[in-house]
């Protein structure tokens, strides 16, 4: 491989009929390179056409050519690496205007062999991705836009950045005939590029193991006769240009991809949005190559994108009034004539709607530019023939979104409102939905309604969902079809794989995430087809369960039963069966309670809590309450730990199974007993605060009680009891807190008022320091013998 000393040895060596190679240096998606391609292949004729594309892609060529292929579309590569890495997924993306997709196509009208020459896509991606979660695009041009040799033309020529530079000094030259001129200046400005890049950085990117790979092939094809064409990224240019002679080594991958022809949108080939490299606003590039197909007219194109522009607004419910449309296509003219251009491009017109609809404030210029940009970037989404052999899984979701009306013709994002409560079929799109976001498909997102798994506003009746049908959800499921070749399937053997993954991290005991993929697969409504999973669970809970994770399991549980509407539980599916072997295993449980360590007392703290709400739902759930009653009352006669004492203590009242006396005993008996650690000494009211807050005031004797303690300890006790008693207290809601207050205002004769200040500057961390400094102030007046004056002056 031979390096060229000057930009002009370059553009020379581009073009070599003696030997009967054309290397045509071109940009991605680009439809001046389009253009001139396709004067270049007619007027050469060539046997032979390299394309720039993974070589892994050939088998797709075909599908590439066939008529029911409408662009955009994209080969997708799902590579399988080593290990248990994630799966990577890339992307290489054609539109009616990309160069590539045009030398397919006319290079095979006129019987030329057809050949991708790039790196495979699994070397390419694994190499580009940085993050499996994230897709890749497997023809980046990240030089077209960056580094101080784009940014010193584009401050030369006064272009913004370099895609303003690239339309300026190339898109703007399509619809000419002199195909040599136009591509040594790509292959001159490419070459610039290419200079301004280290060696050690083309080494890094893979791209000296790509070029490698091509230029090995161009080699090959050369040896088998000629004219052959090579259409490659202008970066690559240089290093095809030599004799190739000295090709280093490839480097070989041993990662494996599976390859896949999908449909593509427009938003996604977004270069500054999606996973295509290219350009910007794709659509504006493909109405400029439609319109120089039949007959180069800037102005009418202008005239045709400002007016469709306008016709949207009003539709959107904005009228824009004729003179500001035409007042915006002149002062776009006259910009794109100031800076030297045929007629108004992209950023002109951007500027012009700018200049003519913003009237006065500026306010609402970045709504206005945005919805154009929008415009100009297109919904349009392609499609491929049925023989493109997308996975039955692809196949069974685009069946499924058409049944239950949702509208996939194109990538643009929809709204749906869906009466989930009343109507059967808004119901069944709403399972659908749910179904999606199981297996992580970006499809749908709930912007409005009931959350059945956190419990919010499960009262709602409708929600609303924001979807669209874009390459990213295609491209995501070819990669979940190892699940299954249906919905339903595929959302099972997920459920199936996340409980398998909790159980090899460790967390086998996390049955209250057991039970939310339970609840997942209803709102997807698999109904009885969870029944092995139910089965699963219930061996989970009597095999795994801990006191706390058993509680909430349960509780979680009872309310699935409870549930009716989208979270209801089909009778075929034995919900019966896990809420009893979820309640034995509780009541067996509860024999561990007077055990409980200190690292455990939290965790059943929250869990005692949750065991009132049990109680109370025995009767509705067909479970047998004395069996818990008796195991709780048991166990309270044998507990030692204060915290937890109360707990069930306050669980026991609560249940009428001990009287509201025996509480007020144990919160005394602790209160004044003799123990040097005095926050242990309101354990027993903490854990009553915790489970039942409301006892604080119905259970006859407690809060006198606890009132006569506080007022008898002395300034040094109080301070260090604070931030326990603060800690006891935040169990209880404003409203009790009120109530409270109003309880001890009655005790002391007081208004409530004066219990209730509140400081919303001053933290806890602040009044514990401020009470720190009281309580040294009031011992130095004391020692100076000054209490009873500073007492008497106040």
């Amino acid at each position: 491989m031979t390096e060229h000393p000057s930009f002009e040895a370059i553009a020379d060596a581009l073009f070599q009929p003696k030997r009967g190679i054309y290397v045509v240096p071109i940009r991605h998606h680009s439809p001046a390179c389009a253009w001139y391609l396709k004067k270049l292949i007619a007027e050469i004729k060539p046997k032979r056409v390299l394309i720039e594309a993974p070589q892994d892609f050939a088998n797709q060529i075909p599908l590439l050519l066939d008529k029911a292929t409408r662009p955009p579309v994209a080969l997708v590569s799902l590579v399988d690496p080593k290990g248990d890495q994630p799966r990577v997924a890339g992307y290489y993306p054609f539109c009616g205007h990309s160069p590539e997709f045009v030398a397919l196509q006319d290079g095979h009208a006129i019987g030329a062999t057809l050949e991708f020459i790039d790196a495979p896509a699994a070397d390419k991606a694994m190499r580009l991705s940085t993050d499996a979660a994230e897709p890749v695009a497997l023809a980046s041009e990240a030089h077209f836009n960056t580094g101080d040799y784009i940014k010193a033309l584009a401050r030369h020529t006064g272009c913004r950045d370099g895609f303003e530079l690239w339309d300026h000094l190339f898109e703007a030259r399509i619809g000419g005939d002199d195909w040599r001129a136009f591509f040594c200046d790509t292959g001159i400005y490419c070459a610039g590029i290419r200079a301004a890049t280290s060696e050690a950085e083309i080494k890094a990117t893979g791209d000296a193991n790509r070029e490698a790979h091509m230029a090995r092939a161009v080699r090959k094809a050369l040896e088998e006769g000629g004219p052959v064409v090579v259409i490659v990224g202008g970066f690559h240019a240089p290093a095809l240009v030599g004799d190739l002679k000295d090709i280093p080594k490839t480097e070989k991958t041993e990662d494996k991809a599976e390859s896949y022809l999908i449909r593509y949108g427009f938003r996604a080939l977004d270069a500054l949005n999606g996973y295509g490299a290219g350009l910007p606003q794709p659509g504006y590039y493909q109405a400029l190559w439609d319109r120089t197909a039949e007959t180069q007219d800037w102005r009418g194109l202008a005239i045709d994108l400002l007016s469709d522009f306008s016709n949207k607004l009003r539709d959107d419910g904005a009228i824009v009034a004729l003179p500001t449309q035409t007042e915006a296509i002149r002062m776009a003219e006259a910009l794109a004539h100031m800076r030297g251009r045929p007629g108004a491009m992209r950023h002109d017109l951007i500027d012009g709607i700018q200049a003519a609809f913003i009237k006065g404030e500026t306010s609402g210029q970045d709504a206005i530019i945005t919805d154009f940009q929008a415009f100009l970037c297109g919904d349009d989404m392609g499609d491929v023939p049925a023989s493109a052999g997308s996975p039955p899984l692809v196949e069974d979701v685009r069946r499924r979104a058409s049944n239950h009306r949702f509208d996939i013709s194109d990538s643009a994002q929809r709204r749906r409102k869906l009466d989930i409560r009343r109507k059967d079929f808004h119901l069944d799109a709403s399972q659908f939905c749910h179904a999606l976001s199981l297996i992580g498909s970006p499809f749908a997102g709930r912007n409005i309604g009931p959350d059945y798994i956190t419990g919010a506003r499960t009262e709602l009746l409708f929600e609303e969902w924001l979807y669209a049908w874009s390459p990213q959800v295609e491209g995501h499921l070819i990669q979940s079809a190892v699940l299954g070749d249906s919905l339903p399937t595929a959302c099972l053997a997920y459920l199936a794989r996340a409980r398998g993954a909790l159980i090899g991290d460790g967390k086998a005991r996390d049955l209250p995430e057991m039970v939310t993929l339970l609840s997942r697969g209803l709102l997807a409504g698999l109904g009885e087809r969870l029944a092995p999973f139910a089965s699963d669970l219930a061996g989970d809970i009597g095999n795994y369960g801990t006191f706390s994770t058993v509680t909430q399991a349960l509780q979680r549980l009872m309310f699935l039963q409870r549930s009716s509407g989208p979270l209801r539980v089909p009778a075929k599916l034995d919900l019966q069966g896990v809420v009893e072997t979820a309640y034995r295993r509780l009541v067996y449980l509860c024999d561990e309670l007077p055990r409980t360590t200190e690292e455990q007392v939290a965790d059943r703290l929250d869990a005692l809590r949750l065991i009132t709400e049990i109680l109370r739902g025995t009767d509705y759930a067909g479970l047998d309450r004395d069996l818990l009653n008796d195991a709780l009352d048991r166990a309270a006669d044998e507990i030692t730990e204060p915290v937890i004492l109360g707990a069930v203590l306050a669980v026991c009242v609560q249940a009428g199974l001990r009287q509201a006396d025996e509480l007020v005993r144990a919160v005394e008996g602790r209160l004044t007993g003799v123990s040097l650690d005095l926050p242990a000494r309101i354990g027993v009211l903490r854990g009553i605060l915790h489970s039942s807050p409301t006892l604080i005031r119905h259970a006859k004797g407690l809060l006198p009680a606890v009132d006569t303690f506080l007022c008898g300890l002395d300034a040094e006790e109080f301070l260090e009891l604070l931030p326990h008693l603060r800690l006891a207290f935040t169990a209880l809601n404003p409203r009790d807190t009120d109530h409270l207050a109003e309880e001890l205002a009655r005790m002391h004769d007081i208004q409530a008022g004066q219990l209730l200040s509140t400081s919303d500057t001053i933290s806890e961390a602040d009044l514990t320091r401020a009470l720190a400094i009281e309580q040294k102030l009031h011992a130095s007046l004391q020692q100076d013998g000054l209490t009873t004056w500073i007492g008497g002056a106040s």
